[in-house]
């Protein structure tokens, strides 16, 4: 009897030890469960820290960095999982990286003006510092050199504005000074832009001299040209009625008589100055010069004419009076 007693005793306590054992593989089951869950909720509360980082399709980096990158630090280090941990701290310390030659890239241009201080050597030290991220996300990349681009592009065009004032400084021409004008004023930044133009100002005042004096001058070349083309004018223009006076006309040719002013006027007390005999008796040689030219400085009225021995009608001889 009390064999059977201590084998029921034995059997219910197996029983017993058995099913505690079961409830307690389910609870440590479930435990485990819920420790998995919530390493998960972290790991993918991490990876969503830093997917704010960037922008939705990661091309380039998110506003309010600094407050991210935080937030991101603080929810990676709750990762237990150390290759997933590893993987989210690498990828925030690209984005440091990033964000440091981003803000290299940014510091070049404002709204879109690149800064006045900016040099050629500062966009080649940013490029270098550029290139060093392209393999670590190539969109971003893609996106900074094309900004930096931008910012080469205009440097470029400050330079070569530049270079065309001072050849207009140089020449002093019109067409060059013409050509920087366009240039300068293609110039964004608008610091540069008004040094330039000041530069110019300076250029164009001198061309306006310069074209005054040139205008005054050939005005004057003009003007000189004119009088002494009128002055040699006038002496053909009187001599021209005096030399056909004293030639014989048609009608003298037929027979004609013709009263010549010059010939009248000879006659009297300016004649013994250019022909005749001196008082001595001895002759004298005409001076036809110094005569033509005291005939030429009267004036001479015609005072009358007709003809002699005809019945009027034009083909006897003519006479012709002269005052």
């Amino acid at each position: 009897m009390k064999k059977k007693i201590i084998v029921g005793v034995v059997t219910v306590s197996l029983l017993a030890g058995t099913g505690l054992y079961s409830y307690n593989q389910r609870v440590l089951a479930k435990e485990a469960a819920q420790i998995e869950q919530i390493q998960i909720e972290k790991l993918e509360n991490a990876e969503r820290a830093v997917d704010s980082l960037y922008n939705s399709k990661r091309t380039m980096l998110a506003g309010d960095l600094k407050t991210k990158l935080k937030k991101a630090e603080i929810a990676v280090s709750k990762v237990e999982k150390t290759g997933a941990k590893e993987r989210l701290s690498k990828e925030i310390r690209q984005v440091k990286k990033i964000a440091k030659v981003q803000q290299e890239v940014y510091g070049t241009l404002k709204n879109g003006v690149l800064i006045k201080n900016v040099t050629l050597e500062n966009l080649k030290e940013i490029n270098q510092s550029l290139i060093t991220i392209k393999s670590q996300n190539e969109r971003i990349y893609a996106y900074l050199a094309e900004y930096l681009s931008e910012a080469n592009s205009q440097l470029t065009a400050i330079d070569t504005a530049l270079n065309k004032v001072k050849e207009a400084e140089k020449s002093l021409d019109r067409k060059m000074y013409n050509n920087a004008l366009k240039l300068v004023n293609k110039v964004k930044n608008p610091v540069k832009r008004e040094e330039l133009s000041k530069k110019l100002e300076q250029v164009n005042t001198k061309l306006v001299a310069m074209e005054e004096e040139r205008l005054a001058a050939e005005k004057a070349t003009s003007e000189k040209l004119a009088t002494e083309q009128h002055q040699s004018a006038v002496p053909s223009n009187s001599k021209q009625p005096i030399s056909s006076s004293s030639a014989p006309s048609n009608n003298s040719s037929n027979g004609s008589v013709s009263s010549n002013p010059k010939a009248n006027s000879s006659t009297g007390s300016n004649n013994s100055n250019y022909s005749g005999t001196t008082s001595d008796g001895s002759s004298s040689e005409t001076n036809w010069d110094e005569a033509g030219k005291n005939l030429e400085d009267h004036d001479w009225s015609n005072s009358g004419s007709g003809e002699i021995g005809t019945t009027g009608n034009g083909s006897g001889n003519t006479w012709d009076s002269w005052n």
